[in-house]
């Protein structure tokens, strides 16, 4: 290929095409390969990788949320009930029939609850506590469903009325 090459420049004259003829003609060339050099690094080259990078999926999470209703509380005498109440709000459909984790706070009731979520929702029914001793305040919190975490505060606290006179 090499002696075709030069066989042609050996034929070719210079001196009768002139210098500025041979000048666009270069120019051309250069832009020519210049394109071609921009092409391949834009398209990858056209070859095949050596070295693949290995995609770490991210962590899959399931984002719902749970409506807290107001807490209910039911007095006898120096004794009170608290009724804990959860509506299904954005997604938490998906989890109908699941374990729920409640996490309760306050003298007499702290623990953890387990609880099934129904369509309605779930309750949690907690007491007696008694209402002497001074003021106390009761919470319940959504801690899971399923496994996955709500992707709001679902926490619902309770207080005793401030009519009780329990020493």
């Amino acid at each position: 290929m090499i002696w075709r090459l030069r066989i042609f420049l050996e034929k070719l004259d210079l001196r009768k095409l002139g210098w500025k003829r041979v000048l666009v003609v270069a120019v051309v060339v250069a832009a020519l390969v210049a394109a071609g050099a921009v092409f391949a690094v834009v398209h990858g080259g056209g070859g095949k990788k050596a070295t693949t990078t290995a995609q770490i999926p991210a962590p899959s999470t399931n984002l719902f949320y749970l409506q807290a209703l107001a807490s209910r509380t039911r007095v006898q005498r120096c004794a009170m009930y608290i009724h804990f109440a959860w509506k299904p709000n954005y997604h938490a459909v998906q989890y109908i029939g699941a374990p729920a984790l409640i996490l309760v706070s306050g003298p007499r009731i702290a623990g953890t609850y387990r609880k099934t979520f129904k369509a309605s929702g779930m309750s949690l029914d907690v007491g007696p506590v008694a209402l002497g001793g001074g003021y106390k305040v009761w919470s319940a919190k959504v801690l899971s469903l399923d496994g996955d975490p709500p992707g709001n505060d679902t926490t619902i606290s309770a207080a005793p009325p401030t009519n009780t006179k329990c020493a």
